[in-house]
This record gives structure tokens, C-alpha cells and sequence, in this order.
């Protein structure tokens, strides 16, 4: 007969970490773990595979551009005061990288051993994270699906960049030789669930009622705002303006 303790590293083991370990269990078997305590079984099964948490979840990250210039990463100094909220649970000083040419996020970590690996986290279980002091949440792309953005303002209308980076031949530096561009910030406006790119004023205002347009020109002007260079400060305080007018009209 398998005792409590068996089914209990059964459960961890198979809940975690998938089937194909199901099969690497039986050592266990050996010990007298009836006399094991839920803690130690849970080091135990943490020291021989790793650890069984929802933040290492994901699928190993090779990096395959060690030979071109620049990286595929949003860039930070640092990546050290990450914080990441997993199915509702937040996880404060995490390593983390945003892979934006590729669209992952990726984790940095230590096992008990002192080894290091990186993975590449499940976005389905990924609520948000904040890199750097930013904060990036899913919102709807133009393709239908979802992927992470940077949260300029949130309300009834929300405002958020999404960014990429091209990776192109570098003919400067040889023949066969690949660099990454520089961040590209994509921005939207996001009105009742529907998703709006902008590029400048005139397809900013597009996103507005007329009434309310009249009111944004005024704001432009008074303010000095060009939208297509404005700082992530100056763009907060415009939404927090719209989403006032819009207030003012209920």
C-alpha cells in the first residue's frame, strides 16, 4: 500500500512538474517517509528536482544571438527590483528580462544548489510585472491575442505602449553580421474594450468623440504637447485630463 507521505510527494511531484517525473520518484521509496514531515518532503523533493513553486514554471531560455550586436531586451539598469504577480500571488526582487523581439518574459533564478538557469514564464499564469519601476500588463493586440504593454494610464480610457525591436543585417560591420534596433514604442489608446494605435495628434484625436477633441486641441496647446515625442509623464497627465472630460460628460 502507498502511505499518506507517498501520495503526498506523488501529488507535489506529478502537480508540478509533469508525468515525466512520476517515474523518477521511486527513491523515495526507500526512505521511511511516514516519519516525514510535509516540509522536509517538500525539501527533499526541492533538492533532488528543483524548485516546485509556480514561479519556476516555464520552458528553459537559449539565447541564440551571442554573435550579433545589441540584445532583443527591454532595457533597464538593472534587472534586480523586478516584482512579478503569478495567478495572483506577488513575487518582489525577481531577475527578469522582456524579451521584446521575441515577446517573452524571461525569469533569472538560483536552485537550492546555487545554480543558475533562466526560463521562459507560462503568460497564461503571468498577471503583471514591473521592471525597472514600469509596470506591464496584457492587452489586446491587432492580431487578436494578447501580449504585454507598458501601462501609461489606467480609467475608463486607458493609454499603453507596446514595444519591439527589429534584429537586421548590419552591413557596417560584415557581411553576415545581425544587430538588434533600438526599443520601438508603439502606442495606443484603449476605449471600451477596442484597442486604437496612434502615431501622431491627428490620429490621437480620431479616437475621441468631437466634443471632446475641441477640448484635447486646447490641452495641446496650452500644455505644449507633441504627442509623438511626449514623455511618459506628459502622456499620463493628458489621459488623466481625457479621462476627466469623459467624466464631465456623464
Amino acid at each position: 500500500m502507498v502511505s499518506k507521505a507517498h501520495r503526498y510527494i506523488l501529488k507535489v511531484l506529478t502537480g508540478s512538474l509533469g508525468c515525466l517525473l512520476l517515474f523518477r520518484c521511486c527513491p523515495f521509496y526507500s526512505q521511511d517517509t511516514s516519519d516525514m514531515s510535509s516540509l522536509e518532503i517538500s525539501n527533499y523533493a526541492e533538492d533532488k528536482y528543483g524548485p516546485i513553486t509556480d514561479l519556476i514554471n516555464g520552458e528553459k531560455y537559449y539565447y541564440p544571438y551571442r554573435s550579433a550586436t545589441g540584445d532583443p531586451f527591454y532595457s533597464v539598469s538593472g534587472n534586480d527590483d523586478a516584482s512579478i504577480q503569478i495567478r495572483g500571488k506577488v513575487y518582489e526582487k525577481q531577475k527578469i528580462k522582456f524579451d521584446i523581439y521575441n515577446q517573452l518574459i524571461v525569469l533569472d533564478f538560483n536552485n537550492r544548489a546555487g545554480a543558475s538557469g533562466s526560463i521562459v514564464l507560462r503568460n497564461e499564469l503571468l498577471d503583471h510585472f514591473v521592471l525597472g519601476g514600469t509596470l506591464f500588463k496584457k492587452f489586446p493586440n491587432e492580431y487578436g491575442s494578447e501580449q504585454f504593454g507598458q501601462v501609461i494610464f489606467e480609467g475608463k480610457t486607458n493609454c499603453f505602449y507596446f514595444w519591439k525591436k527589429k534584429y537586421l543585417l548590419d552591413f557596417k560591420v560584415g557581411e553576415n553580421h545581425y544587430s538588434f534596433s533600438n526599443p520601438i514604442r508603439q502606442p495606443f489608446i484603449m476605449v471600451n474594450g477596442y484597442s486604437y494605435p496612434y502615431t501622431g495628434k491627428r490620429s490621437f484625436l480620431k479616437c475621441f468623440s468631437r466634443q471632446a477633441q475641441l477640448r484635447i486641441r486646447t490641452y495641446f496647446k496650452e500644455n505644449r504637447i507633441r504627442i509623438r515625442k511626449a514623455s511618459d509623464l506628459e502622456m499620463h497627465s493628458l489621459m488623466e485630463y481625457i479621462n476627466q472630460l469623459s467624466g464631465d460628460e456623464n
